[in-house]
């Protein structure tokens, strides 16, 4: 994520925060597709996780759940324990110690070319057997993006994703697509339930 990005997110945390806060039905879904394939008490990263949203959601359904996050604005509004501030390329987490990765629209803020190294990190984190579960913006092409959706002059870095590309990304990382969901808003969501080597679900 590039230094301009970060900046942005530290200044638009409490508006973020205020944004976000309400859930709709299609987190709901995502959130309860991720609880039904994981054991109890799963121990979750939540990668790219802004204010926190998503980890109280998480351990509402009972998970062992861990924040990390590149702007130190996002966090200190969040106010959560157990986060850390980390690149999603340098995860600060042992190998094969998580049960499943959780990554909300934090991805889509890299390059092209580093999220090869987010996908890699992604599976060294995740035990055998575990799961990932990720939504980017679907599309062609990146591009800087005005945060006018939450009044700011500020920009984002955004890098749009196809299925097809994004599942062989993941099939090199290692990692089986299981599921696949769309959504629009803003823009249009593309969500991914993959699993790592194995186990990730039913369907």
């Amino acid at each position: 994520m590039s230094d301009e990005t970060i900046e942005t997110y530290d200044q638009i945390s409490i508006e973020y925060a205020r944004r976000k806060s309400p859930v709709g039905d299609r987190l709901r879904v995502d959130l309860d597709g991720l609880a039904e394939a994981l054991p109890p008490g799963a121990r979750v990263l939540d990668v790219g996780c802004g204010p926190g949203r998503e980890i109280d959601l998480l351990r509402a359904r009972g998970f062992q759940v861990t924040g990390v996050d590149l702007s130190i604005g996002q966090l200190r509004t969040g106010g959560r324990g157990g986060v850390a501030q980390a690149d999603m390329r340098h995860l600060p987490v042992a190998t094969g110690s998580v049960d499943a990765v959780w990554c909300q629209a934090a991805l889509l803020h890299l390059p092209r070319a580093s999220v090869p190294a987010a996908l890699a990190e992604f599976a060294r984190v995740v035990r055998p057997g575990g799961g990932l579960y990720l939504q980017v913006a679907e599309g062609d092409g990146a591009d800087w993006e005005v945060a006018t959706n939450y009044a700011s002059a500020l920009r984002r870095w955004f890098t749009y994703h196809r299925e097809s590309d994004l599942t062989a990304l993941l099939a090199t990382a290692g990692f089986a697509v299981r599921r696949v969901r769309r959504n629009a808003g803003l823009r249009d969501w593309l969500a991914l339930h993959a699993r790592r080597d194995g186990g990730f679900g039913n369907s």
